[in-house]
């Protein structure tokens, strides 16, 4: 038979003396025990210092990105400035382009007004501007064009040719087309020539006054054809566009 083996247990006694003339107290324990209490300031120690180290690293962690951070949050100021100088740009801009609107509309609306209460100017508003023909059965024999710059009349005996406007008689004469010919100078250095084909009958003479309406002669053969001019600073006019102007 193995012999047995004894184990033997170790106890620690403290001994607590009152200073006070109270009992003493004695609290017994095992080596384990106080071992594991004689290093419990040790390991609070050692704790506390390892839980400042994590504070501490933590701190120096933050405030590196605090550091890294702080060129991003200049940009951003300076982005939010920018943004509100452009802002401010834009709203004046949008004020400037509502007075211009308004500005134009306003302009818009005055020549609108000026257009309406100025006449369109007539080019010949001092040209004699009458019809040169009174009487029934009257009718274009053709109008004014570069090959023949007259206009044309179909004339009855009923009918008689007038003055298109005051003026003075200048020319009462006749060649091989025409049989009569009359000129009448007028102000501002307009010319009237009333020619007919046929024979007609005329009491006029050089430097008679005549007023615009006034007979110049009758016609005294039916389907006459009379022709009818306007010059102007020795050009000639449409007699058409001057008789429409007037309206």
């Amino acid at each position: 038979m193995k012999p047995q083996r004894h184990t033997r247990k170790e106890f620690i006694s403290i001994l607590i003396v009152s200073n006070t003339g109270g009992k003493n107290k004695e609290i017994q324990m095992s080596r384990l025990k106080f071992n594991v209490l004689r290093n419990v300031p040790f390991l609070f120690v050692v704790m506390v210092l390892l839980f400042g180290g994590v504070i501490f690293l933590g701190q120096r962690k933050m405030a590196s990105l605090r550091g890294e951070l702080e060129p991003y949050k200049q940009q951003i100021a300076q982005l939010e400035t920018k943004q509100e100088g452009l802002n401010a740009e834009n709203t004046r801009l949008a004020d400037e382009n509502a007075q211009l609107k308004q500005q134009m509309e306003a302009e818009t609306g005055t020549a609108a007004e000026t257009t309406q209460e100025q006449p369109e100017e007539n080019p010949y508003e001092d040209a004699p501007d009458g019809y040169p023909y009174t009487g029934a059965g009257g009718s274009f024999a053709s109008e004014y064009s570069e090959e023949q710059p007259y206009m044309s009349i179909y004339t009855h005996t009923d009918g008689e040719v007038i003055a298109a406007g005051d003026g003075t008689v200048i020319s009462v004469s006749s060649n091989d087309t025409y049989p009569l010919i009359v000129e009448i100078q007028h102000e501002n250095d307009y010319i009237t020539r009333y020619a007919s084909r046929e024979a007609a009958q005329t009491q006029l003479q050089e430097n008679t006054q005549v007023k615009k309406g006034d007979s110049l002669f009758a016609i005294t053969v039916d389907n006459t054809q009379f022709d009818y001019q306007i010059i102007f600073e020795d050009k000639l006019i449409d007699p058409l566009m001057v008789i429409e102007a007037k309206g």
